[in-house]
């Protein structure tokens, strides 16, 4: 999963590499009013919580920081990038950690769920793909889409699906 999860987060470099600030801070109407950078810095902040939590052995997604830096300057989120590369590769997959998370709206129902560093990678992976795919549709709508690879934001199972259907 290490190496998935990087593959992953290159992929939203090249796009950081490529994107100007404004089309960065840019909030197109099909993303609800959040820009490319709130996606980035959302997909940022779960990898950080991943890293962070696996060293204190419990992970909360809720706690992200939110940090206004990585939204708002696409070089920030690139430097972010690279402590995260490094990050991950001190990741033990095997490694058993709890997660925590409220699934209610009151903030009244702390649950803690037994996991584990990989399946917490895998989890950041689908989830940063799902937010790619959103990134994507807001790319496509600025006249932008040319900045992302053909595969940005499509699920791994949804490309080989698309390849064997190719081969028939």
């Amino acid at each position: 999963m290490k190496t998935v999860s990087k593959e992953n987060l290159y992929q939203l470099k090249e796009l950081l590499q490529a994107i100007d600030k404004q089309h960065y801070m840019d909030k197109p109407e099909v993303l609800s009013g959040a820009s490319i950078g709130q996606h980035i810095r959302h997909i940022l902040e779960f990898y950080l919580l991943l890293v962070s939590g696996s060293f204190s052995g419990t992970i909360s997604y809720d706690k992200r920081e939110r940090d206004v830096r990585i939204e708002g300057d696409p070089e920030f989120a690139i430097k972010t990038i690279d402590r995260l590369l490094i990050g991950i590769d001190t990741l033990d997959e095997n490694l058993q950690v709890n997660l925590e998370a409220d699934y209610s709206v009151s903030r009244a129902s702390q649950n803690l769920f037994s996991s584990s560093v990989g399946r917490e990678l895998a989890y950041c992976i689908e989830h940063s793909i799902h937010h790619q795919a959103l990134i994507k549709a807001g790319l496509i709508a600025l006249g932008s889409e040319n900045l992302s690879k053909e595969h940005f934001g499509v699920a791994y199972s949804t490309i080989r699906y698309r390849k064997d259907q190719c081969a028939q």
